[in-house]
C-alpha cells in the first residue's frame, strides 16, 4: 500500500516537472519569436505588401462604423493599422504588441497627429489589462493570418481578446477566412539533385526535404485541378485551437500532365466593411507576402482531365514549437496510367523561427 502511494507521489512530481518544463519551453519560444518580430525589416516587408495594406486601409477608412468607437489592435507592430483606425475617427485605439517594434508605434502615432487617440500597450494580449476606464471594445483588428493561414499562432490571441473584451455588437477585422487545396505541376522541387551530387549519393537529404512544406510563389499556370475548400473560419464563433483539424478533399483534374505537389492558399474577408472587402492568396491572384504553401509528393502522378485525386488533409500546431504546423496528408489516386496511395507527413516552420 505504501509503495503504491510512493509511486503516485513520484508520478505527480514527474507530471509537475514536465508541466513546468513545457511552460519554460513556451516562454523561451515566445521570447525568441518576439525578439525576431521586433526587427524593422520584417515590418518593412509587410508594409510593402500592397494587397494586404490596401485591404486593411479600405476596410477601416471606408467604414463609418469606426467613428467614435474604441478599437483594439492585436499585434500592432509599428502601429500603421492603428493610425488607419485613428484617421477613421475612432474615439480610442489601444495598440497591443509584445515585440520591441511597438516602441515605434507611439512615435508613429505622435508624428501623424494621433498621439492622444492611440495608446500603445506593451505585452501579450493574454497578459495585459485595458485602461481602468475601458471594460469593452467595439472593434478588434489584427493581421492574424500566417502561412497556410495558421502559422504564427495569432488566431488564438484574437479569440482570447474577443471572448474577454469584445462588446455584444462588436466587429472583428478581418472576420472570415477559407483555406483551399489544389493540385499543381512543378519542378519536382529539384529533389533529383540529391541523388548525384558531384558523384555522391546524398539521398538522405532528399528524404529530409520531402518532409518540409515549402512556402513559395506558385503561378496560375501550374494549377492542374479545381480547388477544394478544406477549412472555413468565422471569427465570431470560432473556438480556440481551430488550427487542429482534419478534412477530406477531392480534386478534379482539369488537364493532362503531371501532378508534383498539392498547394494550399487562403482567402480573407472583412464582412463588416462597407464594401465587403476581401483578398486572396490564390496562385491566380496578385502576389502577397504569404505566397502559397506547397506539399511535394514523393511520387509524381500522371493525370488526365476528368480524373480525381482524393484524400485527407490534417493539420495541427507542432508540439515542440507553438509557432509551427504539422501536416498529415493521405492521397489516393486511381488513374488510367497509375494507381497510387500516398501518406506523407510535413512540417511548416514559421519563417521567423528559422532566423
Amino acid at each position: 500500500m505504501l509503495e503504491d502511494f510512493a509511486k503516485d507521489d513520484l508520478k505527480i512530481d514527474e507530471d509537475y516537472n514536465n508541466a513546468n518544463q513545457n511552460i519554460e519551453d513556451r516562454r523561451r519560444q515566445e521570447a525568441h519569436y518576439f525578439k525576431l518580430y521586433g526587427r524593422i525589416e520584417i515590418h518593412e516587408w509587410l508594409l510593402k505588401d500592397s494587397v494586404r495594406m490596401k485591404s486593411y486601409r479600405d476596410a477601416i477608412q471606408l467604414n463609418e462604423f469606426f467613428r467614435h468607437k474604441i478599437v483594439l489592435d492585436v499585434g500592432c507592430g509599428m502601429g500603421v493599422l492603428s493610425v488607419f483606425a485613428a484617421k477613421a475617427a475612432s474615439k480610442k485605439v489601444l495598440a497591443v504588441d509584445a515585440a520591441t517594434i511597438s516602441d515605434y508605434a507611439q512615435q508613429v502615432a505622435q508624428d501623424n497627429g494621433f498621439g492622444s487617440v492611440i495608446t500603445v500597450i506593451r505585452g501579450k494580449v493574454e497578459d495585459i489589462e485595458l485602461p481602468d476606464d475601458i471594460d469593452k471594445v467595439d472593434i478588434i483588428m489584427c493581421d492574424w493570418m500566417g502561412h497556410c493561414l495558421f502559422t504564427g499562432n495569432m488566431l488564438d490571441s484574437v479569440i482570447f481578446a474577443r471572448d474577454k473584451w469584445l462588446s455584444a455588437e462588436g466587429h472583428i477585422y478581418p472576420d472570415t477566412a477559407q483555406l483551399y487545396l489544389a493540385a499543381i505541376k512543378g519542378r519536382d522541387q529539384d529533389l533529383g539533385f540529391w541523388h548525384d551530387v558531384h558523384g555522391f549519393d546524398l539521398s538522405a537529404i532528399r528524404r529530409r526535404c520531402e518532409s518540409k512544406a515549402v512556402v513559395e510563389h506558385v503561378t496560375g499556370d501550374q494549377l492542374m485541378s479545381r480547388v477544394c475548400l478544406v477549412k472555413s473560419v468565422d471569427l465570431y464563433t470560432e473556438p480556440r485551437q481551430s488550427a487542429k483539424f482534419r478534412s477530406l478533399f477531392e480534386l478534379k483534374v482539369v488537364r493532362n500532365g503531371w501532378v508534383h505537389a498539392l498547394v494550399a492558399y487562403f482567402d480573407v474577408g472583412f464582412s463588416k466593411s462597407t464594401q465587403r472587402i476581401s483578398f486572396s492568396t490564390s496562385p491566380c491572384a496578385p502576389w502577397t507576402h504569404w505566397n502559397q504553401t506547397v506539399f511535394y509528393l514523393e511520387t509524381p502522378l500522371p493525370v488526365r482531365a476528368g480524373e480525381y485525386i482524393k484524400g485527407v488533409f490534417a493539420m495541427k500546431p507542432k508540439e515542440e514549437s507553438i509557432f509551427d504546423m504539422e501536416f498529415d496528408i493521405y492521397v489516393y489516386f486511381d488513374g488510367r496510367e497509375k494507381t497510387a496511395t500516398i501518406h506523407q507527413s510535413f512540417v511548416l516552420s514559421n519563417p521567423l523561427t528559422l532566423c
